[in-house]
């Protein structure tokens, strides 16, 4: 049996069509809110990677070259070693012949190379009988012993006479404690006193003094 009062079908039109094309391309651009969500954390993390600087890559170590010396440095050098001085002392040798005890004690007072370059040229001017105590004093660094031996007021005469003395003193104190040091620096050189009868000629007649 048929419907005896049937539904008209709603004839569609443009308006029909078109807002159904409107409703699919509204359905098709909504967003998907998990994929906002990845979007926006990768953005957030390529910020903060873009922020971080960037670490330099390490520098090759490069072997050290000494700077070239000037001609005048050369020159310097080569009359230092002609002379046999440091070239610390080049132009005090040159102007004065010999470095003097002033110098010389300070540079000992600061150590280190000047020291060694103070105590080379010391040995050349002190007198040859002391060398031994300046090797004693230099092997145990009893430098306030040897600073007792200048004066800023003393001549270089006076300041031989303070070198002697405490030469002396040294051998005298070696001998009482009974070490053996070596034999007095004047006995090397030369200056022993004659012992008895040797300048003595066996006729009774004195030798003359050897000199």
């Amino acid at each position: 049996m048929k419907d005896q009062y049937p539904r008209r079908r709603k004839r569609r039109t443009c308006y029909h069509r078109l807002r159904k094309r409107w409703l699919d391309v509204r359905r098709a651009s909504t967003p998907n809110p998990a994929a906002s969500a990845a979007t926006q954390l990768l953005g957030i993390f390529g910020f903060i990677l873009g922020r971080v600087p960037i670490a330099a890559p390490m520098p090759t170590p490069q072997r050290y070259v000494a700077p070239a010396m000037s001609p005048r440095q050369v020159q310097r050098i080569d009359a230092a070693r002609r002379l046999g001085v440091p070239t610390r002392y080049l132009d005090i040798v040159l102007t004065k012949g010999k470095v003097p005890y002033p110098v010389l004690i300070e540079h000992i007072r600061l150590g280190g190379a000047t020291r060694g370059d103070a105590l080379d040229e010391l040995r050349k001017t002190i007198p040859a009988e002391t060398l031994d105590w300046l090797a004693y004093i230099e092997k145990r660094a009893l430098w306030s012993e040897l600073t007792r031996c200048f004066r800023p007021d003393a001549s270089d005469e006076d300041t031989h006479v303070l070198f002697l003395k405490s030469t002396l003193a040294w051998v005298e104190s070696q001998k009482k404690s009974g070490n053996n040091p070596s034999e007095p620096t004047e006995t090397k050189h030369g200056l022993e006193p004659p012992k008895p009868g040797e300048n003595e000629d066996p006729d009774g007649e004195p030798k003359p003094p050897t000199p």
